[in-house]
């Protein structure tokens, strides 16, 4: 696929290099700031031993790209029967959230956890214990909150889903690999991720390769979904070929014919009475032998 930069030479066009957009966003991030305190410029990433990007693209941290990067609540919450969704690192998977096994909170408690953190559409969640390193996007209409087990990162821009996908790639699950505390449970904290280092390319890229990645996975769900049926269709002929081998259905007539007619052939009674008799001579040696 074409960079940007060599697609605008070809187009005799303009664009916007990763160097100047991340001035931008930089910008954005300063006018979005409503933290505590005096506006702390995020640190220039450490480079080193990273290799060279593409024309047009540039490294960056976590920390630039993100106005706020934090977990979910610490205090153990009251849980509820029904009311707000209550999620953790079990309900991040790669690229979705799973709804199956999932607790509830009460709104009284949701509103209290929300002063703290509020989850909006497109924000990016990271299992950052336990199973650390799964990541997603937050989808549009769906209210839940969460426990310290996922991390959330909120991009200045809109760009969420690039930022995911980074993160699944093998660049950062080997940083979040080396980054990651290795106790009985790993973990990864917030300052650890603020110092994830990104290959960031021009937002028009960045765009392109998403659609492009999506298109890619959609072809590689489509060819499990395949396998997945084509598994199921050879267990369940393993099982009708078990179901009759053992009600003598398995051959057919002229087969069956062909067993009786072998020399060394006999009925199942008469095989029977052989194994019993069998089984009766070795008791009676090992009562001999004792």
């Amino acid at each position: 696929m074409p960079t940007e930069a060599e697609l605008a030479r070809a187009e005799g066009r303009d664009y916007e290099p990763a160097d100047v957009l991340l001035e931008r966003i930089l910008e954005e991030r300063r006018e979005k700031w409503n933290g505590k305190g005096k506006y702390k410029e995020p640190e220039a990433p450490d480079t080193t031993g990273f290799s060279e990007l593409p024309e047009g693209w540039v490294w960056t941290n976590a920390d630039r790209l993100t106005t706020v990067i934090t977990d979910g609540e610490h205090i153990t919450p009251e849980r509820s029967e029904s009311g707000i969704l209550l999620l953790s690192a079990r309900n991040i998977r790669n690229g979705k959230l799973s709804l199956e096994k999932v607790d509830y909170v009460p709104q009284h408690v949701y509103d209290k956890i929300s002063n703290r953190l509020k989850i909006e559409p497109g924000d990016v969640l990271l299992s950052c214990s336990g199973s650390v390193g799964r990541s997603c996007v937050s989808p549009n209409g769906l209210i839940f909150t969460l426990v310290r087990s996922v991390a959330v990162l909120k991009p200045v821009i809109e760009n969420g889903n690039y930022i995911s996908y980074c993160l699944r790639s093998s660049i950062l699950q080997k940083q979040i690999n080396e980054k990651k505390t290795q106790t009985a449970q790993s973990n990864i904290f917030q300052g650890k991720i603020r110092k994830l280092l990104f290959p960031l390319p021009p937002l028009a890229e960045q765009r392109r390769i998403v659609v492009e990645v999506e298109r890619r996975l959609s072809i590689c769900d489509k060819m499990e979904e395949t396998i997945a049926e084509s598994l199921q269709k050879a267990e369940s002929l393993r099982q009708s070929i078990l179901k009759k081998a053992f009600e003598g259905k398995l051959l057919n007539e002229k087969e069956l014919e062909e067993v009786r007619n072998a020399p060394d052939w006999e009925p199942a009674e008469k095989l029977l009475e052989r194994i019993k008799a069998e089984k009766t001579n070795i008791i009676t040696k090992k009562k001999d032998v004792k």
